[in-house]
């Protein structure tokens, strides 16, 4: 459990990256084509956060899953990601219900980096295969 631990913690740090690239982007084309910062930036930083949490609980669940029974794992994990599926659409509609404040493009970019992440974080970690001497 200590690697996973350690996983969910890199993880974690890969997201707040991306929100830190995203923001930094975000900030060089305001100077060149003024817009509204403020939603911009508070939308990616919702994003991020939720999507940190819900990481978070990923990690959470598996840990009780495991304890489980086969059947009673199988519904649970289902029941747990229909909730964050629930949460991320949530997240995301308060996006474009409050456009003044948020920005439902960098909210979806906040939530979409959970995917990025994983996808990164084999390339970034990359552990090193024992060569076999023969």
């Amino acid at each position: 459990m200590q690697e996973a631990k350690k996983t969910l913690i890199r993880v974690i740090g890969i997201l707040w990256i991306l929100a830190a690239l995203v923001l930094v982007i975000g900030a060089i084309v305001a100077i060149f084509h003024p817009f509204s910062y403020f939603p911009y930036a508070a939308g990616e930083i919702l994003g991020t956060l939720v999507s940190s949490l819900l990481m978070w609980h990923r990690f959470n669940t598996l840990d009780v899953e495991l304890d489980m029974e086969k059947k009673k794992a199988i519904g649970h994990l289902r029941m747990q990601a229909s909730l964050r599926s629930l949460i991320c659409l949530l997240v995301l509609l308060l996006g474009f219900y409050f456009r003044q404040f948020l920005s439902p493009f960098t909210v979806f970019m906040g939530l979409f980096a959970t995917k990025v992440a994983a996808l990164l974080y084999p390339v970034i970690f990359r552990e090193k295969k024992e060569e076999l001497s023969e």
